[in-house]
């Protein structure tokens, strides 16, 4: 009987590979909130009461919502899942960043004593997966030196969606900053035109900005629904950046978008 002396097989993680699938996602994500979205518009009461008649009966038909209760509540629901979704998202975007800059952080001991640097990655993975939002931001501070774009953002979108899941969308006094407003960011394509005619226009991102006060509702419109789309591609962008340059500053040349676990 032969010994099997085979080796553990390296497994690649690719900067490349990473930002292909979330940016993926996102657009899949896009897809479908202007799919539902499209649908909400379409709808009328005829055909809701139509569809709401089809058993000729319903679970408990005085907690039925009318058309116009129903639209609202569709709207509040896409409007808190969108947010959830997105903050998944990034929040697993964040992980998988993690994970290679740690490794590229440790690739010298990596290479001489792969077993316990993969068991201190780990445990490092581990810890960073089951941290908060804000923990995570400080984490890629103070071990990476990267200070993540649009971070005021994305917590303005995790304050928000606690309001939405626990007050039904009301903002209190702890949901404020320092100047008493619930701030969402937004991306936009602003369209420039020349000053000369004949040439082409320009086009660049612009940022924009809504505000909530304790005691307000947050209630986005759908083209500010879909804009934080466009943050957050904003925000991996940056990110992955970010990480590309800590790679390349770490380890150098090209082996700063990949690196083996």
């Amino acid at each position: 009987m032969s010994e099997n002396n085979e080796q553990p097989r390296q497994q690649t993680i690719s900067l490349p590979a990473i930002a292909q699938n979330f940016f993926g996602a996102l657009q899949r994500h896009f897809d479908l909130l202007a799919f539902n979205l499209a649908g909400t518009q379409s709808v009328d009461a005829e055909k809701y009461n139509h569809f709401s008649s089809l058993t000729k009966m319903m679970p408990v038909a005085q907690l039925h919502r009318d058309f116009d209760q129903m639209k609202a509540f569709a709207h509040g629901l896409m409007l808190r899942q969108s947010i959830n979704d997105l903050l998944s998202m990034i929040a697993a975007c964040m992980d998988n960043c993690h994970l290679l800059c740690t490794l590229f952080a440790n690739k010298k001991a990596m290479d001489t004593d792969p077993k316990a640097t993969n068991e201190l990655v780990g445990r490092k993975q581990e810890a960073f997966v089951n941290s908060a939002l804000q923990d995570k931001f400080e984490v890629f501070e103070k071990e990476f030196g990267i200070l993540c774009e649009l971070e005021d953002g994305v917590t303005s979108m995790a304050i928000a969606l606690r309001a939405l899941m626990q007050n039904n969308g009301v903002v209190t006094a702890q949901d404020v900053d320092d100047d008493g407003e619930l701030v969402f960011e937004f991306k936009t394509v602003q369209t420039i035109q020349p000053a000369k005619e004949g040439e082409r226009p320009e086009v660049r991102l612009a940022d924009t900005r809504r505000a909530f006060k304790a005691g307000d509702t947050i209630d986005l419109t759908n083209s500010e629904l879909l804009s934080l789309n466009t943050t957050v591609a904003a925000f991996f962008d940056a990110l992955f950046k970010s990480v590309a340059a800590f790679g390349k500053k770490t380890i150098g040349g090209n082996e700063g978008e990949s690196a083996n676990a």
